[in-house]
């Protein structure tokens, strides 16, 4: 396994453990502010909304981006953000205003990362021996799958010793070593590539 199969594979791996953590913890954070659960519909409700949008807005453009690479990592960063200040949030509509806003992060960068990834997919196979091509995807997948594993024992082990502020900066410091390590991964997909 070579560093950019490495980096592409570690990139994920933050994301998605970022990801899981918030994901996992916001209704137990909501009822800890004593919320009601409508609270909970709405801020998903939003949040998706706005994913998708930034989803819509983002792939018509993607195809059109002489360099998609920074648009993806500037929405790895607004993700982080978001995310990290649910930490600091002590009334519902602040942890709207924080899922809202990490979600557009997340929704801008999702049809850049695709079209990125469809790339780095075929860097993989240049990349990696032919004979090992089986191998090179299956690390890739591995690593995201033991990042849906690590969050949920990390998540838990941080908010029960830490409180929630911990584990909400834990994930947006996880999303932002995604970004860093997506601005490792060489080239950069191009509309005419």
């Amino acid at each position: 396994m070579n560093r950019t199969v490495l980096a592409i594979g570690l990139a994920s791996l933050f994301s998605d453990i970022a990801h899981e953590t918030a994901t996992t913890v916001l209704p137990a954070y909501l009822a800890t502010m004593g919320v009601a659960a409508v609270w909970l519909g709405l801020i998903e409700g939003v949040s998706d909304g706005l994913s998708s949008l930034g989803k819509l807005a983002s792939g018509y453009y993607t195809d059109r981006l002489a360099h998609r690479k920074p648009v993806a990592v500037a929405g790895y960063l607004i993700t982080a953000l978001g995310t990290a200040a649910f930490g600091l949030a002590t009334q519902a509509w602040h942890v709207l205003l924080c899922r809202a806003t990490a979600w557009l992060g997340r929704g801008v960068r999702t049809p850049v990362r695709k079209a990125l990834l469809t790339a780095e997919d075929a860097l993989c196979a240049t990349l990696v021996p032919r004979e090992h091509h089986g191998m090179g995807f299956g690390v890739l997948a591995t690593v995201n799958g033991i990042g849906d594993f690590v969050s949920s024992v990390l998540v838990g082990l941080l908010w029960t010793s830490f409180g929630a502020t911990v584990a909400f900066t834990y994930s947006g410091a996880l999303f932002l070593a995604g970004a860093v390590l997506a601005l490792r991964i060489p080239g950069d997909a191009s509309a005419t590539d």
